[in-house]
């Protein structure tokens, strides 16, 4: 009799707990449901749950555990994937990163399909990255992202001569988002496959800062997400959680925002981002941007000229990014320090439907006090 009682109460606890599980899991945002999902599966093993790191001399092959594309995800919703990694462990001198690919892989298939890819983004943990490269000034000076890779954009190279240094037992973080804006009725798996390309530091090269440039909206500070204000200049965000900050002034803007029907011109000042010191050289540029981003120009507004302008072309047929243009010269474009420079961005949005925009420009400026910095420690060490 107590048997049976025991039973009965822990099938009512069972089913309880099932009962408010599920509607609390019914209340979360898609993004929300994505992550509880994903941890779900990958716990009890029911979809591959790990990370698969080959490593060569010339590079790191990274493969994603599955991630489940069972809806419609839009940027920053989708199931996503994070590592973190080891790299140059136990060396004895720096190591360079020249180049990186992401490819997203839908089960069954072999080839990227480039629907499926929202961002990998790489990032470097940049109180260890400095702290081993002997040059702790550098810590916490920017946000420590080496790059992102985006739908429309797979692929970055350094050009010859160049990379980014990586520390005696540097640390970076992978995280790595599906995307699916076309398919409604979804249910396959994809996995992400990520190369980091690498040159084991016998010949130095020319070391590259990355620097991210985001542009940012201003929006209504009493009611963000519901303004009843008609200012065209406020934009109506997507999540201030995550991709909100203060501008030049102190005021917060928001990097993530719906995205008008219809033509729309940006501008937004980015010298303060830039906050060069000294006159220096653009040796690489990529560009995340979302679909319906037409244009996307650096502009030097001191001497009124654009520096660079990416051509981007959409899907005539489907919802998505087809071809985002990067940049990559060991001839370089000259940045100047005392001159003024801005984003401007152009956008169409043929549809009523839900779109979403963010724009964020990487360059990868040469780093001379960098170079010094590593000849010394060269010396030191002979």
């Amino acid at each position: 009799m107590k048997k049976l009682f025991r039973r009965k109460v822990i099938g009512a606890l069972l089913i309880t707990g099932c009962v408010v599980f599920g509607i609390w899991y019914y209340q979360l945002s898609n993004r929300h449901k994505a992550i509880v999902k994903t941890k779900l599966l990958h716990t009890f093993r029911i979809i591959d749950h790990d990370w698969e790191i080959d490593e060569t001399e010339s590079q790191l092959i990274l493969e994603s555990p599955d991630l489940l594309v069972d809806n419609i995800y839009h940027s920053m919703d989708g199931p996503q994937a994070v590592l973190n990694l080891n790299i140059n462990q136990g060396g004895t001198k720096v190591q360079w990163i020249t180049g990186f690919k992401a490819e997203a892989i839908r089960d069954g298939t072999q080839t990227h399909d480039n629907d499926f890819l929202c961002h990998t983004n790489i990032d470097y943990y940049d109180a260890v990255h400095y702290k081993n490269l002997n040059f702790p000034k550098r810590i916490n000076t920017q946000y420590p992202r080496l790059g992102t890779l985006s739908n429309g954009i797979n692929e970055l190279n350094f050009p010859p001569g160049f990379g980014f240094p990586v520390a005696v037992d540097d640390v970076f973080i992978i995280a790595s988002r599906t995307l699916n804006l076309n398919i409604k009725n979804a249910f396959f798996k994809v996995k992400h496959h990520i190369t980091l390309k690498i040159e084991n530091g016998d010949v130095p090269l020319k070391p590259l800062q990355p620097k991210g440039l985001v542009l940012m909206l201003p929006y209504d500070l009493d009611n963000p997400y519901r303004s009843k204000k008609n200012d065209p200049n406020l934009c109506s965000p997507i999540d201030l959680k995550n991709h909100s900050g203060p501008g030049e002034d102190g005021v917060p803007l928001s990097a993530h925002w719906r995205l008008p029907e219809g033509k729309t011109h940006y501008e937004f000042d980015v010298t303060y981002q830039l906050y060069l010191q000294e006159d220096t050289t653009i040796h690489a540029m990529a560009a995340h941007l979302h679909p319906g981003a037409e244009t996307f120009i650096l502009f030097d507004s001191t001497t009124n000229e654009a520096v660079f302008t990416f051509n981007c072309e959409n899907y005539s047929d489907k919802l998505g990014l087809k071809y985002v243009p990067n940049y990559s010269s060991a001839e370089g474009i000259l940045l100047k320090a005392d001159h003024k420079y801005k984003l401007i961005l152009e956008t169409n949005n043929p549809s009523t439907g839900f779109r979403d925009m963010m724009a964020v420009l990487f360059l990868y400026l040469y780093d001379k006090e960098m170079e010094e910095h590593l000849k010394k420690l060269r010396m030191a060490d002979l």
